[in-house]
């Protein structure tokens, strides 16, 4: 009992809340594709993207916002490439967010050799780091619950208030329900005289928008540093979210919850001793256990069936077995 106190607690849901912020954001920006119609698995590229210009720009401006800039600009440019290939050229959208994932690990890499002759991290160099918002009252409010609420840099904020947000945007504006449309009856939207193509391009630069600020939390908020494949496959757990969701915020929020849980809860039982390699899967195995709720779920029909079958199959093996009439 006193191991499981010391495991669970108000510090983990804080670790919690922190580690949802940079997977809400970039599957929250994944939802915009989503909705359009279009599967962008080019989110990590992204958001490894932004992580890294963030930095830079922390470094060269000496401003953490400015270096937030920086990285938006850096993940945006990424998905005006993945808009023109997949929009306007009509590329395979599998392949096109891949070669972009490979491209921005191979480039950030190369870059942080050739502008600080090193590999691995960066640390140090004049990184600013995002400032805490300590809310006023929340100690004397709630005591020891406060860090639930204050003590996070403003991007995690900025990821919980969007889903709210994201509901009314899709709910209740016009451009929310042109993705909408767009992605849901294309042939509606253009008999509509609705621009597939515009709507499509708008969807993908506002994905790169929020995973530019996921990337920026994970370098400049969550930690101040940057790291080879720092996103750590983060875009392919939103990716996944996306799946079971369909791009619907709540849902995202769901599965962005369970999964920043799972990475919290990996890095507490760190500090319990238990062997680190077996620590840091616990997010995947979390990820391979939603999608296979997810088939099992999406396939109750076959399921059902097969199962009816074994048991007819069965029945009818038990109804033509001999009968001894001699006991």
């Amino acid at each position: 009992m006193e191991i499981l106190d010391k495991l669970i607690n108000v510090a983990l849901i804080a670790a919690t809340l922190r580690t949802t912020a940079p997977i809400l954001l970039v599957a929250l920006g994944g939802s915009f594709t989503t909705k359009a119609g279009i599967f962008n698995i080019g989110l990590e590229g992204q958001m490894l993207a932004g992580a890294f210009f963030a930095v830079i720009g922390s470094i060269w401006t000496g401003s953490a916002f400015a270096g937030v800039a920086c990285g938006v600009a850096a993940a945006l440019a990424f998905a005006l490439a993945f808009a023109v290939l997949v929009v306007t050229f009509r590329a395979n959208e599998v392949v096109v967010g891949l070669a972009l994932n490979i491209l921005a690990g191979g480039m950030t890499i190369s870059l942080m050799k050739a502008i600080f002759g090193t590999r691995g991290s960066i640390v140090g160099h004049g990184i600013v780091g995002l400032p805490k918002v300590q809310i006023p009252g929340a100690q004397a409010l709630l005591g020891s619950w406060a860090p639930l609420i204050s003590g996070f840099t403003p991007i995690v904020y900025v990821a919980f208030i969007a889903v709210p947000l994201l509901v009314l945007f899709y709910n209740r504006t016009r451009l929310g329900l042109y993705i909408r449309v767009v992605g849901e009856k294309p042939e509606a939207a253009e008999a509509l005289g609705i621009s597939i193509t515009r709507v499509r391009y708008i969807a993908s630069l506002l994905s790169g928008l929020l995973a530019g600020l996921a990337g920026a939390h994970l370098s400049l908020g969550y930690i101040t540093m940057f790291t080879e494949n720092m996103s750590s496959g983060r875009g392919f757990m939103a990716v996944a979210i996306l799946i079971f969701s369909n791009g619907d915020p709540l849902k995202v929020l769901a599965g962005c919850l369970l999964f920043g849980f799972a990475d919290a809860f990996s890095l507490r039982l760190q500090t319990f001793g238990f062997p680190s390699y077996l620590v840091l899967t616990v997010p995947y195995v979390v990820a391979l256990t939603a999608l296979f709720a997810l088939s099992y779920r999406a396939r109750p029909k076959i399921i059902k069936e097969t199962l009816a079958s074994m048991q007819k199959l069965l029945s009818v093996d038990r109804n033509s077995a001999p009968v001894d009439k001699n006991p």
